[in-house]
């Protein structure tokens, strides 16, 4: 009896940990994820982050090449906080991957996504309103594609990778559209709207967030800016200090749980799109 228990348990550790795969392309993808990967992450999941622009513009004072090196380290430090074991950047400018063609990104997604054999698959909502920033739709789009294309073996041939289906996948985006809560009419084959609770993770995901101190000034900055250009003011930043955007950073993602928690009995959540069996198997077809 002992020795069966011992070869259960072994069987039991030998078995590969569920792999959750994010796209991101940019550093945005924290504030929506975030406290879901965490959570994921402490489930049991391995998670792997997919970097595709460098976020070189995100600075004050800085050139892009030395803002580039900081907000990698930064990306990566967050990444590690959360648990992410791996962060693998790709090195795009950022605002420019309109001139990045849609199949470079794709396949380059399709290979990562056959090596790591993900059972999930986190990226930008390419289908979203209201959202200016149009990396999270070029990004969002190719990851889509390649998701779809990563099962057929003749795409990416060369690569020798045996095709690789992702069963669920969460499209993320800012809580901005009007329109991201309706359902569609039918769950087969439309991502439907799913609300996921981080009152666990919440702290991990702003410790990590905390971590990304270029962007957050630079944030910060641009605020101020804009709130002056209105004669308007944020008592908050009349003096920015490292302390004063840590506190923005806090502020900005608990109103963001908040509104993402609308309509449930939660106190905090992220929201997403989400496609699992059924969205390409009606239910009555399932065993």
């Amino acid at each position: 009896m002992i020795l069966a228990r011992r070869v259960f348990l072994q069987l039991l550790a030998a078995k590969p940990k569920p792999t959750v795969l994010i796209v991101a392309s940019d550093a945005n993808w924290l504030e929506c994820a975030g406290g879901t990967i965490a959570a994921q992450i402490a489930n049991g999941a391995n998670a792997v982050l997919i970097r595709v622009g460098n976020d070189e513009k995100e600075s004050v004072g800085l050139t892009p090449e030395e803002t580039a090196h900081r907000n990698r380290q930064e990306s990566e430090t967050a990444a590690k906080l959360l648990g992410i074991t791996e962060t693998i950047s790709f090195g795009y400018r950022s605002s420019e991957l309109k001139d990045v063609p849609h199949t470079t990104i794709r396949d380059r997604i399709i290979f990562l996504i056959r090596h790591h054999r993900p059972t999930a698959l986190f990226f930008p909502n390419p289908h979203t309103e209201h959202d200016r920033n149009l990396d999270r739709y070029y990004v969002g789009a190719a990851a889509e594609d390649a998701w779809h294309c990563a099962r057929y073996a003749n795409f990416l041939p060369a690569a020798n990778l045996p095709p690789h289906i992702v069963p669920e996948v969460f499209y993320y985006a800012p809580p901005t559209d009007p329109r991201r809560r309706e359902p569609e009419s039918t769950a087969t084959f439309t991502p439907q709207p799913r609300q996921i609770d981080i009152s666990k993770t919440f702290a991990t995901k702003l410790a990590a967030a905390k971590t990304l101190r270029t962007i957050n000034r630079a944030t910060a900055t641009r605020l101020k800016q804009t709130l002056q250009a209105e004669g308007r003011r944020l008592p908050l930043l009349d003096t920015i200090t490292q302390q004063s955007i840590d506190k923005l950073v806090e502020e900005n993602l608990r109103g963001l749980a908040a509104i993402s928690a609308q309509g449930t009995a939660y106190k905090q959540a992220e929201e997403f799109r989400y496609a699992g069996i059924e969205y390409g198997i009606p239910t009555k077809y399932l065993r």
